[in-house]
């Protein structure tokens, strides 16, 4: 078994939606993330444990991963997260044995941005993870569908309440979530929403890991739906 630095295994538990085993880890702590949006943040991949993710994407069982969102594989299939590409790789890797649980290095986030769910949703995980990342990481990013969810409340001014529609940035809003809206291609941003200056029509001014308004406390924030399945997005 050869272990690799660059990742570690956060926690092990069982999902809040639906009872099933789930694993969250982290990666980019020796070697950061090419994603040309969000920069050179570590990535946590909420994961169903024993199933590859991209079969549970489309079969359902990724429900305990993502829960009721609409953008889901099994529900409407416009998640931009492409579920076979570094969701399995990251996978499979902890199913070689190839990362080490974080134990009492938390550390390693210490002057880091972190991205909280760059696949899976973080209410799946338990808010205490995630505090505990804060009081090390300098800066951070994160959305839940789960926003409804009695279990999911811990993360108000941790995350984003992730909506799909203006009824839902109302509802999400007078619960006392930030949001982050996604509208149609095309489609203009509300008045006092902040348009993601690092989306394509924004010119990708910037980088997640350099605004870090998405980080549940600072501004609800708006961006048009991109992706491979950004066309399935109409409301």
């Amino acid at each position: 078994m050869s272990i690799n630095p660059n990742g570690r295994i956060l926690w092990e538990g069982v999902s809040p939606f639906d009872g099933q085993p789930i694993v969250c880890i982290v990666t980019g702590l020796t070697a950061g993330s090419a994603n040309g949006k969000t920069g050179t943040m570590l990535q946590t991949w909420i994961l169903p444990r024993d199933v590859k993710p991209n079969v549970a994407f489309k079969d359902g069982r990724g429900a305990s991963v993502c829960g009721d969102c609409g953008h889901a594989g099994y529900n409407n299939g416009t998640c931009y997260v492409s579920w076979w590409q570094a969701p399995r790789s990251v996978w499979e890797a902890y199913h070689r044995g190839s990362y080490e649980p974080i134990g009492q290095d938390w550390h390693l986030f210490t002057g880091r941005a972190v991205r909280f769910g760059a696949a899976g949703d973080p209410a799946m995980v338990p808010a205490e993870i995630w505090s505990r990342i804060l009081e090390f990481c300098d800066s951070h990013t994160g959305y839940t569908h789960q926003w409804r969810q009695p279990w999911a409340q811990g993360l108000r001014g941790i995350c984003q309440a992730s909506c799909d529609g203006f009824a839902d940035y109302m509802a999400a809003s007078d619960a006392g979530w930030r949001c982050f809206l996604v509208a149609p291609k095309g489609a203009t941003a509300p008045k006092g929403m902040a348009h993601c200056a690092a989306s394509i029509e924004r010119g990708q001014k910037t980088t997640c890991q350099a605004c870090t308004l998405c980080d549940g406390a600072s501004a609800d924030v708006f961006i048009n739906a991109h992706g491979a399945s950004a066309g399935k997005v109409t409301a």
